[in-house]
C-alpha cells in the first residue's frame, strides 16, 4: 500500500474520532488561471485528472472574471466542464471566487438559472476581500472599490465595504440554494464574529512551512469564531507556495497537514470546541501544488458503435509504460476486462480507468448501441439532379460508415455525371438497410430561343408592344424582367432577353432593344365663337397645327363644324407616328348639356392579361347610359382580348361625353406553349419589402423537407449570388441580404428536389 493511501486511511480514522465536532467532507484547492484552462481540452483534463488522482472533491475557481459570461460558447464550455468534473472525476462542489456582489448577481446566478441540469451548475459563492491587508487596500481596493463607493481607504472602510458586499452575496446564495463562503487571513475577533454569524462556512488559513504548528497557529481564531456560541463551519487552508509548504511537500503527502491539524483539534479540551464544525481542508493553489504521476485515459472505437445483434466493436485505451487498465460498463467494473482493448457486443456506456504509480484517470465514456435493425440511410444532393451533359452532382449518404452504393462505391459521398437511379446500402453487424432511389437525369441543351414582336420596337409614349419567345419543349421561360410567361408586355425602353430550358441547362436569346419615341405636342382646340350653339346653331372647332388630325367623329381635317352638343377631342399624329390627344372641348345646346368626361378604371394594375384570363373595365359615371367601343351598353365590361377601349356616357338622346382610351395587352403563358413552368409543390412565393434597399424577407410553402439552392441573376443573366437553405414542411420564412449588389432589377430563382420557382427583386 502506498504512503498516500495510508495517509488517506489515517485521515478517515481521525474523522471518525469525533463525528460530533467535525466530519470528513471538503478536500479542495483553489484553481488559479481558470480563464486560461476552460475550453482547452488538454488543460481541463490535466486539472480534472489531478483532482481525481489526489482525492479532491471541491474546486474553487479563480480568475473567472476573465471569461465572457455573455458568450453562449463560454457558458456551454463551462457547463460541459462542470458536468464532467461531477459525473466522471469525483467533484461534488464547484465554487466561484470574487471580490464583489455584482459579479455573482450579473453573471453567475443568470448562468445557473439558464441550466436545467444540476451537474452543470455552480454550488458555492466564495467571497475573498483582504480588508486586513494595508498594502492591498491602498494599492488596489481604494481607487477600484472604496473611493467610488464612498468608503474610507483604510481597514475600517475596507471592512465596511466587505460587510456590505457579503451581506448581499449571502442573501443571493440563500435565495438560490447555494453555499456562501468567505476567506479570512488575519481578522480581529469582532470582524470574525460578524462573518461567522452569516456565512455558511469560513475558510481559515494556516499558512506554515510545515505541519508542525498548523493547529496552534489558527487556534486563537477558531476560539474567536466559536465565541458567537453557535455552530460555525470551518475549512482550513494550507499553501503550497514556495514561501510556505511548497518545499516541505516535496517529501510529504498533501494529506498530512490536515491529518496533523485534525489530530490537534481532536485533542482540544476547551469548551469553545463544541461550536466548531471542522469541514475539511483546502489548498492554495493549483499551479504550485506538487506534481503527481501524469496519467491520461482515452478510448478509441475501432468501428461504428451502433450495430445489430451479433456485431461488436473493439474499444482501445491509450497505451503507456507501466499502466494498468480496468474497463467499466455503466459505471461498474467489468470482471476480467483489464487489457488495453475490450470488445463490446452489448449496449452500454463504456469507459476505461488507467492507473500508473498509484494515480488513476478515467476516460470519457463512449456509448455502444446494439439493436435488431438499423435505420435506412438517406441521400442528399449537392445541387440539381437534372443537368446538361458534362455536369455533375454529389450524392451523400446520411451514414458516415459502412456505405455501399449501387455503383459499387464505398465512400460516404459519390459524384455522378450519368443518368440513373442511385441507392446506398448500410450494413451494421447482421443488419443492412437501403435508401430510397435518387433519380439523376441529364438533358440536352435546348435550342436558342428567338424573340418576336407585335410591332415596332420604337415605342410611342402611352403604348407598348408584346415580346414573345419562340416555342420550346425543353423547359420554362425566364425573361430579363423576371417574368416566367412565354411573352411579356413591354411599355418602356430597354434591353430584353429570354432564357429557355431548366435551371441548370438552358439557352439565352439575342437581346431585343426597344426605344422610346417622342410624342407630338398635346394639341389645343380653338373655337369660332360661343360653344353654346342654342338650337340649330353651330361653332367651328380648330386644332393647333400638326401633321395629321383625327376627331372623335372620324373627321380628319384641322377644323370641324360642330352642330350638335357633345364633347370634342382631336388626336394629332407626329412625323414619327406617335400621337397626342387634346383635352375635351364641350359644346352645349339649349336642349342638351353633355355630362362630364368619364374615366375608366381597370381591375388590373398593369392591364396585362395572360392569354385566356380576363379583366374588368368600369365607367366611373353611375347614371345615364353607356356605350363602349365594343358595342356593350353596361357600366362595366369584361375583356379578354388585347385592344384599346373607350366608353361614352349619355345624359339623354344624343348628348354624351367620351372617355380617354385604355389599352389592354395580352401575353402568352408558359403552359400555352406546351411546356411545364417548373412550379411544383410550392405556393405563395413572396419577397417583401420589394423594392427594398437590399434586405428581403422571402416566404413560401413547401410540401416536404429538402435542401434548396437560391440563385440571384442580374439582367445580363450573370449569377451574382447563390446560397443553400434547408426547407421545412409547410410555411418557411428566410432572409435574403444583398449588400454588395447595386440598384436595379434582379431575378431570384429557388430550386430543389421538388421546387423550381422564381420572382423578380427590385433593389433601390
Amino acid at each position: 500500500m502506498g504512503l498516500t493511501k495510508i495517509k488517506l486511511l489515517l485521515l478517515s480514522a481521525l474523522f471518525l474520532i469525533s463525528s460530533a465536532t467535525f466530519s470528513q467532507g471538503i478536500r479542495g484547492f483553489y484553481v488559479n488561471g481558470f480563464s486560461g484552462i476552460l475550453g482547452n481540452t488538454t488543460s481541463e483534463n490535466n486539472l480534472l485528472n489531478y483532482a481525481q488522482g489526489n482525492g479532491f472533491n471541491y474546486l474553487c475557481l479563480y480568475d473567472v472574471s476573465g471569461l465572457n459570461w455573455t458568450s453562449t460558447t463560454v457558458k456551454s464550455q463551462f457547463a460541459s466542464f462542470a458536468s464532467r468534473a461531477k459525473t466522471q472525476y469525483g467533484i461534488t462542489q464547484i465554487g466561484i471566487c470574487s471580490e464583489i456582489y455584482s459579479f455573482f448577481s450579473t453573471y453567475i446566478i443568470p448562468y445557473n438559472q439558464s441550466r436545467s441540469i444540476a451537474n452543470e451548475k455552480v454550488d458555492v459563492l466564495n467571497f475573498e476581500f483582504e480588508s486586513w491587508v494595508t498594502a492591498t487596500i491602498s494599492g488596489q481596493y481604494c481607487s477600484k472599490y472604496l473611493s467610488p463607493g464612498g468608503y474610507s481607504c483604510d481597514t475600517a472602510g475596507a471592512f465596511a465595504f466587505a460587510k456590505s458586499q457579503f451581506q448581499q452575496i449571502d442573501n443571493l446564495a440563500a435565495s438560490n440554494g447555494l453555499i456562501s463562503e468567505v476567506y479570512f487571513g488575519w481578522p480581529n475577533k469582532g470582524q470574525l464574529q460578524w462573518f461567522a454569524q452569516r456565512a455558511d462556512r469560513i475558510l481559515m488559513h494556516a499558512y506554515r512551512t510545515s505541519d508542525a504548528d498548523v493547529y496552534a497557529y489558527s487556534k486563537g481564531r477558531l476560539a474567536d469564531a466559536a465565541s458567537i456560541n453557535s455552530s460555525v463551519k470551518i475549512i482550513v487552508i494550507f499553501s503550497s507556495e514556495s514561501s510556505f509548504m511548497g518545499p516541505w511537500l516535496s517529501s510529504h503527502p498533501i494529506t498530512q497537514p490536515f491529518v496533523t491539524y485534525a489530530a490537534g483539534f481532536a485533542a482540544e479540551t476547551a469548551s469553545w470546541k463544541q461550536y466548531i464544525n471542522l469541514q475539511g481542508y483546502h489548498w492554495f493553489k493549483y499551479t504550485t501544488m506538487p506534481a503527481t504521476t501524469s496519467v491520461t485515459a482515452t478510448v478509441t472505437a475501432g468501428g461504428s458503435t451502433t450495430f445489430c445483434t451479433g456485431g461488436s466493436v473493439v474499444l482501445t485505451a491509450n497505451s503507456g509504460t507501466s499502466q494498468t487498465y480496468q474497463w467499466t460498463k455503466n459505471g461498474s467494473n467489468i470482471s476480467g476486462a483489464t487489457s488495453i482493448s475490450y470488445t463490446a457486443n452489448a449496449s452500454g456506456s463504456y469507459a476505461v480507468k488507467v492507473t500508473k504509480s498509484g494515480t488513476t484517470a478515467t476516460s470519457a465514456s463512449i456509448t455502444v448501441t446494439v439493436s435488431t435493425s438499423i435505420t435506412a440511410p438517406t441521400i442528399s444532393a449537392s445541387g440539381p439532379l437534372s443537368f446538361c451533359p458534362g455536369g455533375t452532382v454529389t450524392l451523400t449518404s446520411s451514414s458516415s460508415t459502412e456505405n455501399h452504393w449501387s455503383n459499387n462505391a464505398t465512400t460516404q459521398s459519390i459524384t455522378v455525371s450519368t443518368a440513373g437511379n442511385y441507392t446506398v446500402t448500410c450494413t451494421s453487424g447482421s443488419c443492412s438497410a437501403t435508401s430510397s432511389a435518387t433519380a439523376v437525369s441529364t438533358t440536352t441543351t435546348p435550342p436558342t430561343p428567338t424573340i418576336s414582336t407585335s410591332g415596332s420596337t420604337s415605342i410611342c409614349p402611352g403604348t407598348g408592344i408584346t415580346l414573345s419567345s419562340s416555342a420550346t419543349s425543353s423547359g420554362g421561360y425566364v425573361w430579363s424582367t423576371g417574368a416566367t410567361t412565354r411573352s411579356i408586355a413591354v411599355l418602356t425602353a430597354g434591353t430584353y432577353w429570354v432564357r429557355a430550358g431548366t435551371t441548370t441547362c438552358y439557352s439565352t436569346s439575342a437581346n431585343k432593344v426597344t426605344t422610346m419615341l417622342t410624342a407630338p405636342a398635346t394639341p389645343t382646340i380653338s373655337t369660332s365663337g360661343s360653344t353654346n350653339i342654342g338650337t340649330g346653331g353651330s361653332v367651328t372647332l380648330t386644332s393647333s397645327t400638326a401633321s395629321s388630325y383625327l376627331w372623335l367623329d372620324g373627321t380628319t381635317t384641322q377644323s370641324l363644324v360642330a352642330t350638335m352638343a357633345g364633347d370634342y377631342r382631336v388626336t394629332v399624329t407626329g412625323t414619327n407616328g406617335c400621337k397626342a390627344t387634346s383635352a375635351s372641348k364641350v359644346v352645349t345646346s339649349s336642349t342638351c348639356t353633355p355630362p362630364s368626361v368619364p374615366t375608366v378604371t381597370s381591375s388590373s394594375t398593369t392591364n396585362i392579361l395572360v392569354n385566356g384570363s380576363t379583366l374588368t373595365l368600369t365607367c366611373n359615371a353611375t347614371t345615364g347610359g353607356w356605350l363602349w367601343s365594343t358595342g356593350a351598353t353596361t357600366r362595366a365590361i369584361t375583356v379578354s382580348a388585347a385592344g384599346t377601349y373607350t366608353v361614352r356616357n349619355y345624359n339623354s338622346g344624343s348628348c354624351y361625353a367620351t372617355s380617354f382610351p385604355v389599352t389592354v395587352y395580352v401575353i402568352y403563358s408558359t403552359r400555352e406553349a406546351g411546356v411545364a413552368d417548373g412550379s411544383q409543390n410550392l405556393t405563395n412565393l413572396i419577397a417583401y419589402p420589394n423594392p427594398s434597399n437590399g434586405l428581403f424577407n422571402v416566404s413560401f410553402n413547401a410540401d416536404h423537407e429538402q435542401t434548396c439552392l437560391i440563385s440571384i441573376y442580374d439582367l445580363s443573366g450573370r449569377m451574382v449570388m447563390d446560397r443553400n437553405i434547408e426547407v421545412t414542411t409547410g410555411s418557411n420564412l428566410i432572409e435574403i441580404n444583398t449588400p454588395s449588389l447595386s440598384s436595379g432589377l434582379y431575378l431570384m430563382r429557388m430550386t430543389g428536389e421538388s421546387i423550381n420557382e422564381q420572382l423578380r427583386l427590385n433593389i433601390e
